[in-house]
């Protein structure tokens, strides 16, 4: 029988008697003594790093003597790299794949830095077995947070269906007695990275027209594409009528298929698809007038830097779970409710006419403007730069 199917089929007593013959001690939910809090992120789609982000900066405003600690990997130290509600962030192996290296990892730069941990945190998307193990294993405090083996957390925290993402994230923060007040989603970048992007966008748009960055390829596994003549038609549209400079966005995986949209689209615009990093993208989406999107990860970034945007969103997923509802400077665009995926579904109830609309009506009520830019910009640029 393996490790894990051991470790979980013993009792919850078991496993904490156990663990306090290991620790010499009882593991005290404490949530008023808590001074540093350690916080598991490991699945790395984007959108679910970006979406536990406003955890940090709720615990920090409620209890700014808290130190936040972040384990994670790849992606996830990509983009809080420059995190100003993050104190120590800390890259190990993917528990989800070597659990005993990564939890030996994690301890040893825990020592290194001479960080002991009250208590430790697993958000929604992090509900894996194995990163509860982790916490078991590396940790020194109490766990609590979203999991699929509660016995081995003191905290276990079940997901609640009438809230977001981000708000079940942010019920962790009550567990160390802070608000769970909703917060959006914050990236940040370096000096650096945003004058590098200025750069950038000053060569790919010398004449200074609004400038419209179009997020048209999913990150795969879920039907969340669009047809590409009717983004071609919308391409057509931004530039023509509303003389707008247009970049595509994307990962170095999404070039050839960026560039055949281009093509389709009568070559316009410029593609930086695989040319950012996580950080850069931000600042490019921050520089940015608004942008047009797929429920994509950068749009979660988009989200994040408040940038105006069009979103064409699944409508076989709950708009509540993912999408940013509610915020003036989005327009989301969905097809009703459904609970299948037929196949071969590409958003096929949103036609290119409402997004070209909803594009007009969206510059219209925020027409680019340099101030807008400039403290969009302010906002998200961090001298934070975290080692791992």
């Amino acid at each position: 029988m393996s490790l894990k199917k051991n470790l979980v089929g013993l009792s919850a007593g078991a496993m904490l008697a156990s663990e306090r013959l290991l620790r010499g001690r009882r593991v005290e939910f404490a949530p008023d003594r808590v001074k540093s809090v350690l916080i598991l992120e490991y699945m790395l789609p984007l959108g679910c790093c970006v979406h536990l982000t406003p955890l940090y900066e709720a615990i920090k405003r409620s209890r700014p003597e808290v130190t936040i600690t972040v384990a994670t990997r790849g992606l996830g130290a990509m983009l809080l790299r420059h995190h100003r509600f993050v104190d120590s962030l800390i890259e190990t192996p993917d528990p989800l794949t070597e659990t005993f290296a990564a939890a030996r990892a994690l301890r040893a730069k825990l020592a290194e830095r001479s960080i002991r941990p009250d208590c430790t945190f697993t958000g929604l998307s992090d509900q894996r077995t194995r990163i509860a193990l982790m916490g078991l294993l590396a940790g020194t405090g109490w766990r609590g947070g979203y999991t699929q083996a509660p016995q081995l957390y003191q905290r276990p925290l079940e997901r609640r269906i009438d809230l977001s993402m981000i708000d079940n994230n942010l019920r962790l923060a009550a567990l160390v007695g802070c608000s769970q007040d909703h917060l959006e989603p914050r990236v940040f970048f370096s000096p650096a990275d945003a004058a590098a992007m200025s750069a950038l966008v000053k060569e790919a748009n010398p004449d200074g027209r609004p400038l419209l960055a179009m997020v048209t390829q999913n990150s795969g596994g879920q039907s969340t594409g669009w047809h590409n003549d009717r983004f071609a038609a919308v391409i057509r549209h931004a530039h023509d009528a509303l003389v707008c400079t247009i970049i595509y966005l994307g990962t170095a995986s999404d070039s050839s298929a960026v560039e055949q949209l281009r093509q389709d689209a009568g070559g316009i615009g410029v593609s930086l698809a695989g040319k950012t990093s996580i950080p850069e993208l931000a600042a490019l989406l921050a520089i940015s007038d608004a942008a047009v999107s797929l429920d994509t990860g950068t749009m979660h970034v988009g989200r994040a830097v408040g940038v105006p945007m069009v979103v064409i969103g699944p409508s076989w997923q709950k708009p509540l779970e993912w999408l940013p509802l509610g915020l003036p400077q989005t327009r989301i665009l969905r097809g009703p409710d459904r609970f299948e995926v037929p196949k071969n579904y590409r958003l096929d109830e949103v036609q290119a006419p409402a997004v070209m609309e909803a594009l007009t009506d969206l510059l219209k009520t925020y027409p680019p403007d340099a101030l807008k830019r400039s403290e969009r910009m302010e906002a998200s640029t961090s001298v934070v730069v975290h080692a791992c």
